[in-house]
């Protein structure tokens, strides 16, 4: 089925979004893990930030879709249980996976006992920043975007094997670009640098590979 790499959701949702129309059944469940919070929190941390953080981004595009808000549901770490989260993972259509903290979601996923669960879903999985990255099963952050200020490599879910890498709000700064050229070579493996007006989507069956707006290909071929 289809993966959705936004770098930027406000930005990407309206890129994509008459695609998104042919893929998506306006009937579909979704369900939203928005995990990705940038500092430990709580049940109702989770909450809150869903309302203030997720819904705008999220739901807001979700609903111009087409899509019922009946049928858009979020999970919480902290008071769903281990089952009743892999119930409403699996029964769902399509899985959103927000941005911000990519640690935090990754651990949070882990401890969580989900990792499994999402490797192994099959249907529409539509990602943003963080969620893009963690889509794959290894991934980079530059130093400009990583919390820590350097750059770092980090495992993801693996829900896509790395027959590719993305870098999420990309900058048309030489260096910049030069660096992701560098991965490239040194990883013999193609380089896609979303900006935060690009998006991409990809079938995870056939591994076909669509790009919209402001995304640049770093062939690995080409670089040799």
């Amino acid at each position: 089925m289809h993966s959705v790499f936004l770098s930027k959701a406000e930005i990407g949702f309206s890129i994509i979004k008459e695609r998104l129309k042919e893929i998506v059944d306006i009937n579909s469940k979704v369900v939203i893990i928005p995990w990705s919070f940038p500092i430990e929190t709580d049940e109702f941390g989770v909450e809150e930030y869903y309302k203030n953080k997720i819904e705008p981004k999220y739901t807001k595009q979700l609903l111009e879709m087409g899509i019922k808000e009946k049928n858009i549901k979020y999970l919480n770490c902290y008071k769903d249980s281990l089952e009743y989260m892999k119930k409403e993972i699996n029964s769902s259509d399509i899985l959103v996976l927000t941005g911000g903290n990519p640690e935090m979601f990754y651990n949070k996923v882990e401890s969580c006992g989900l990792l499994d669960t999402l490797k192994n879903y099959k249907k529409i999985i539509i990602g943003s920043s963080a969620g893009t990255e963690l889509q794959l099963e290894d991934y980079f952050i530059t130093a400009k975007n990583n919390y820590y200020k350097k750059f770092d490599w980090y495992k993801g879910f693996g829900i896509i094997n790395n027959t590719f890498f993305t870098d999420v709000h990309s900058i048309n700064d030489e260096e910049y670009l030069e660096q992701l050229k560098n991965i490239t070579k040194n990883k013999k493996k193609d380089v896609y640098a979303i900006f935060d007006d690009g998006a991409i989507i990809y079938n995870r069956i056939s591994n076909q590979i669509e790009t919209y707006g402001n995304v640049i290909k770093y062939s690995y071929k080409d670089v040799m």
